[in-house]
C-alpha cells in the first residue's frame, strides 16, 4: 500500500500535484506527478529533512528530476524512516534557478 503526498505550489509557480510513496524491496519507490511545469524544462527534486515551511537546505535524497509532469526513483530507506522524523519532498524551478522552490510537500501519514 503506497503513502499519497499533496504536493503544494511555491512562489507562484501554479504548480501542484501529488507523490506516491511504495515500498520497493529495502527501498521506497517515489513517483512524482506535477503537470503544469514549463515544457522541455528538468525540474530538480529532493527529498529534505525539516518541513515545507522549514527545509534544511542539504538534500537528503536526491530524486530524479521532474520531466513532463513526472519522475520516478527508488530511495534506499524505507517509507517508515522516510516518516521516522519530519521531511518533505521539494522541487525545483530548474538546475539553473535551484534557489527557486515550485512545490513541496511534507511526509506524513494521511490523516
Amino acid at each position: 500500500m503506497g503513502l499519497k503526498i499533496d504536493l503544494a505550489a511555491q512562489n507562484g509557480s501554479g504548480e501542484t500535484g501529488y507523490a506516491m510513496l511504495t515500498p520497493h524491496g529495502k527501498g521506497t519507490l517515489v513517483q512524482i506527478h506535477l503537470p503544469g511545469g514549463p515544457a522541455g524544462v528538468a525540474q530538480p527534486a529532493h527529498i529534505h529533512r525539516g518541513t515545507c515551511v522549514k527545509l534544511n537546505p542539504k538534500p537528503a535524497f536526491v530524486l530524479s528530476p521532474v520531466k513532463g509532469g513526472s519522475s520516478s526513483t527508488v530511495v534506499p530507506v524505507s517509507i517508515q524512516t522516510l516518516l521516522a522524523s519530519p521531511m518533505a519532498i521539494n522541487v525545483h524551478e530548474s538546475a539553473k534557478d535551484i534557489r527557486k522552490y515550485v512545490a513541496c510537500g511534507d511526509i506524513r501519514k494521511s490523516m
